[in-house]
């Protein structure tokens, strides 16, 4: 058995500890960014689902008063559906663009939030 009285002993215990109170503190920021991120995502989830319904009743009405006008009921159907392929269409073409780029870039800057603040902080 090693004898912790020595000076080494003491300083390889004090580099144990160290090592295991790093470590826990960075599962705690990590766990913490995880919960930050997937919450974040869950609350756009649902907003982004209420929108979608709004939405969706919006486009029938408005497909139903386009067949009004039109005199044939599907074809204000049609058309909507024709506005929205043309739509997916030019979206697909930019995707990275206006969907990916954006996507990682506020990923990044949730993952790295807390590091700028503290970078911030430190004296020159």
């Amino acid at each position: 058995m090693e004898d912790k009285t020595t000076p080494i002993g003491v300083l390889l215990e004090s580099v144990q500890a160290y090592t295991k109170t790093s470590l826990k503190l960075l599962k705690y920021k990590a766990t913490g960014k995880i919960a930050e991120i997937v919450s974040n995502i869950a609350v756009s989830i649902i907003i982004y689902a209420i929108i979608a319904l709004f939405l969706i009743n919006l486009n029938i009405g408005l497909a139903l008063l386009l067949g009004y006008l039109l005199g044939k009921t599907w074809l204000g159907f049609v058309l909507l559906s024709g506005l929205y392929a043309f739509a997916a269409f030019v979206i697909y073409l930019f995707r990275d663009k206006l969907i990916k780029r954006p996507l990682s870039n506020s990923i990044i800057a949730q993952l790295l939030k807390d590091e700028n603040l503290n970078e911030e902080h430190l004296p020159d």
